[in-house]
Formats: C-alpha cells, sequence, structure tokens
C-alpha cells in the first residue's frame, strides 16, 4: 500500500456490527462494516510506537526519538517499579479498575500484568482506532508528532496533565486515546489482537484485546464519562450498574486529581458515588494520596501499609493535605520509593499506600 511517499502495509481496520446486543451492559456499534485485521492491528500499534522498518527519513527519526525518551525517562522508572513491587501485589486478581486513568494502560501493565480485563475512564473521547491506510502521508507525519508532543509530559514525570490530555489528545488522529492505548500496549512488547468501539448507553468507549508473550487474551476497556455525582446521575445512569456487574476488582489510583477528597456543601462537586463503589467493590487497593483520603479505610476492614515520603500535596492541591497519612508515613513507611508515581514525581519523594480487604 503506498500513501505518499510512504509506503507501509496496514490492514483495513475495522468495527463489529452496528447494533450488536449488549454484552454484559456493553454494546458494539460500527462505521465501516467490514472485519477486523489483526495482522494490521498489531502492525498499526508498532507502527505508532516506532518499531516498524524506517520507510522515511522523518519516520526514522521520530523512531529514534521516542526509543530515546523512552530508554531514558519511561523504561527505568518502570523497571524500577516492577522491581520494587515484587511480592507485594495481590496473589490473585482478574479485574483491575482504574479510575480516572486518562490513557495509561502501561503503569496497570506493570503493578497488574496478569490480569483478564482492566478497566479504565477518563474525560477524553475514546477516538477513532487508527487506519493507517487510508491516510496520506502528510497526514501520518503529523499525526506522528501529535503523537510525540501527548507523550512529552509522561515520558518525564509518568503522569499526563488533565488540561494538557484536553488540548493534546484529538478524537481520530493518533494521539487519541485509542492511539495512545495501542503506543502503549507496543511499547510493552503486547501484541494487539482486535480492537472495537463499545458503550453502555450513550457512553463512548473502546476496547482493546491483546497478549503477552503468547500468553492468555487480555482485554482493555476505556470509557469517555464523568463521574462527578451529579453527571452520573444526569447523563450516565448505566455506568455504575456496570461496574457493580464486573464483581470484586483490584484498584489502582494515580494522579487522580484529588477528586474523591471533595466533602461537604462548600465543595461545588462530589464524588461520592465512585469513591462508594471503590470502597465496597474492591479487595485490594493501591494509591498515591490523590486517591480515597486515608481516613475513609477503616482499620477493622483493610490491612494498610505505607510505602515512600509525604510531607503535603504539591502546591496546586495543597488544600489536600492529609494530617493522619504524613503521621503514618513519617512512623510507618516502609522507606523511599525508587520510582516516579503520582504528581510528587521527583526522585524519592513519591508515596504509595496499599490496602488489603481482611473481611
Amino acid at each position: 500500500m503506498h500513501c505518499g511517499h510512504l509506503t507501509f502495509p496496514i490492514l483495513a481496520l475495522a468495527l463489529t456490527a452496528f447494533g450488536a446486543e449488549p454484552v454484559g451492559g456493553v454494546s458494539t456499534e460500527n462505521t465501516s462494516g467490514t472485519t477486523p485485521a489483526v495482522a494490521g492491528l498489531a502492525e498499526t500499534a508498532r507502527f505508532l510506537a516506532g518499531k516498524e522498518h524506517a520507510r522515511t527519513e522523518s519516520y526514522a527519526r521520530y523512531a529514534e526519538q521516542l526509543a530515546s525518551g523512552w530508554k531514558h525517562f519511561e523504561q527505568p522508572n518502570l523497571e524500577r517499579m516492577r522491581s520494587w513491587w515484587r511480592g507485594r501485589a495481590p496473589a490473585n486478581y482478574s479485574t483491575v479498575f482504574y479510575p480516572f486513568s486518562g490513557p495509561d494502560i502501561e503503569n496497570a501493565l506493570v503493578l497488574f500484568p496478569d490480569a483478564d480485563s482492566y478497566l479504565m475512564f477518563g474525560l477524553e473521547p475514546p477516538g477513532a482506532i487508527p487506519d493507517v491506510r487510508a491516510m496520506h502521508a502528510d497526514a501520518i507525519n503529523a499525526g506522528l508528532n501529535e503523537l510525540k508532543a501527548s507523550l512529552s509530559t509522561i515520558f518525564q514525570v509518568n503522569y499526563f496533565f488533565t488540561r494538557a490530555m484536553a488540548k493534546n489528545l484529538g478524537p481520530g488522529s493518533f494521539n487519541s486515546v485509542t492511539g495512545l492505548l495501542l503506543f502503549f500496549l507496543a511499547m510493552s512488547d503486547c501484541e494487539v489482537t482486535g480492537a472495537k468501539r463499545i458503550s453502555i448507553g450513550h457512553i463512548p468507549g473502546v476496547e482493546i484485546t491483546f497478549k503477552r508473550n503468547g500468553g492468555k487474551q487480555q482485554t482493555i476497556r476505556y470509557f469517555m464519562v464523568n463521574v462527578a455525582d451529579a453527571s452520573l446521575a444526569k447523563t450516565s445512569p448505566d455506568f455504575l450498574p456496570y461496574l457493580e456487574q464486573q464483581g470484586r476488582f483490584v484498584t489502582m489510583i494515580k494522579s487522580a486529581s484529588y477528586l474523591m477528597h471533595e466533602d461537604g456543601i462548600a465543595e461545588p462537586t462530589h464524588f461520592d458515588q465512585i469513591r462508594s463503589l471503590i470502597l465496597s467493590q474492591s479487595d485490594f487497593v493501591v494509591q498515591d494520596d490523590s486517591g480515597v483520603p486515608l481516613r475513609l479505610f477503616a482499620r477493622d476492614t483493610w490491612r494498610l501499609r505505607f510505602h515512600g515520603s509525604y510531607a503535603a500535596p504539591t502546591p496546586e492541591f495543597a488544600k489536600h493535605l492529609q494530617n493522619d497519612l504524613k503521621v503514618e508515613m513519617q512512623r510507618n513507611s516502609t522507606g523511599k520509593l525508587p520510582f516516579s508515581y503520582g504528581y510528587a514525581y521527583q526522585q524519592g519523594a513519591s508515596n504509595l499506600m496499599t490496602a488489603e480487604r481482611i473481611q
């Protein structure tokens, strides 16, 4: 297949039939009417990750810059996290719930590599499943530059800025949530085996299946949804019932803007419902200080462990200081973390709490 001056043998990417019967509360939809091509999806993911053979000088530069950023910033951090986490993860889990995640599947793959499914959501639209075959070379080069720009922050600090995502993530190009998910899967040596749009009522989403090292098939489901209490009631009443149908899960929370800290009539937006669901449906929680406030973890229900350093939130979130967490970290922390996790990304400044349900 020839697009301008860029030759790339991508097969057609497609979706399942529009109006298919809901499965577990999730419907699939279609805009193309053709059959997904597994090889094309895998190639697309590798292409976005700079892992295809260079066909142009611009792609060769793109691949080199990505490889450099990954090698110097992201890969070492993930390797340190993987090594430190060994022996601390729960023995058994099937579903990983990652609220307020955006497209950050890579940290979930490090902490919980063997999950059957990953449930994620954010405010950003899932975007289109990339179809390189339908794009001209100029559009491909522009899309790769957009993707590279979207990755610059996470390469530096291991999280996405919400405001930057709203500005930089596009609905149809490589830097959509779907494009980023494909990118991270390829960078994590996963083989993408399928992708389709899904929905829960009016909530749009994407489902991606993949395998690691020839192992079992695993599934990511990402949804665009505002889980503030008022928004759930008004526009997304089917979302929490859908989550409740997923059974028990482990929950990871990272850089969640302290949304679940909002309490009292002085706060304009509450997230009580999603917070309550996490506390009732999780068997294990791992989070930084931006997650569920420590005070809500009952000591007769949870076995708590503290890791890293905590003195105060970053200045932007200063009002969410947790004095009880500060005391626990000073008294009971297992020591500084050798990796970056959350807003306090400087070496040795991050914090984690794990909570294991005991009854």
